[in-house]
């Protein structure tokens, strides 16, 4: 089905703009600063928007979704950019490694900044698990500058740690220079993926935080179970049977006399 871009746009903004409130807009502006603007719209109602169009589009395509999520971004409104990430969150095993470029013009604009840690996470951390060959790209970026690129790159790395513990070097590559950072935010990331990552490289995530004394409460290595092999049981001794008692012989009756015959 062919996606009229301008209308699915026009709608959203109205949908939303029925919901929304000058206080809930103000409340969101203060939190994440005036560079876009604001319907103040509810999260949940957003959220629902977002899953209704992906409903009624299953067919989508990678090209046709970065090029309508692209058209949601340029229109600098919070609420239709928060639509066009959890588009690109939900399908985000159509992202192929030449989208790259794309995801990290969105992470890079300071206007939507709102939405890097959620775009790190959930879009380019599965990207990079598909695709190991951009581990080198994550490296890069964490690399930046920007401190806010820089605990992106950590984000992007809790997915494909959840799912693949032989990807922990390349983890650790990545976050030991970041480690001496002051930024709270980005400690705080690099904590939270090691929690993440244990479940599926224990060991390492344990030797990791040793060696640099991260205090992370990991989760409790399970014993490994053991089972009780039940010991044959001995057959049951063989009790002497009791005699039955006999039986007292009873005297046969005496027969009866015949009468005489007169």
């Amino acid at each position: 089905m062919s996606m009229n871009f301008g209308r699915e746009q026009a709608l959203l903004k109205q949908r939303l703009g029925a919901v929304a409130t000058p206080a809930q807009a103000a409340e969101k502006e203060a939190e994440h600063g005036g560079e876009q603007s604001y319907l103040g719209a509810p999260d949940a109602e957003v959220e629902a928007a977002a899953m209704d169009l992906c409903a009624a589009y299953p067919e989508m395509g990678r090209a046709q979704m970065t090029a309508f999520v692209r058209t949601l971004w340029q229109s600098k409104v919070h609420e239709l950019r928060q639509v066009g990430v959890t588009i690109l969150a939900e399908r985000a095993q159509l992202l192929e490694p030449h989208d790259l470029p794309f995801v990290e013009t969105l992470l890079k604009d300071q206007s939507g900044s709102a939405h890097t840690a959620r775009l790190a996470a959930q879009v380019l951390g599965p990207l990079v698990g598909k695709n190991k060959k951009l581990w080198k790209d994550l490296q890069k970026l964490a690399q930046s500058a920007n401190e806010r690129l820089r605990r992106a790159a950590v984000h992007a790395t809790k997915a494909p740690l959840s799912s693949d513990g032989t990807v922990f070097d390349r983890f650790e590559k990545l976050v030991t220079p970041l480690l001496a950072e002051a930024d709270q935010l980005l400690q705080k990331a690099i904590d939270d993926v090691l929690v993440a990552a244990a479940a599926q490289a224990g060991d390492q995530v344990r030797a990791f935080a040793d060696e640099h004394g991260r205090k992370v409460k990991l989760p409790k290595a399970k014993p490994a179970k053991t089972v009780e092999v039940a010991s044959p049981k001995a057959p049951p001794k063989a009790t002497a049977r009791k005699a039955a008692p006999k039986k007292s012989a009873k005297k046969p009756a005496a027969p009866a006399r015949r009468k005489a015959a007169k």
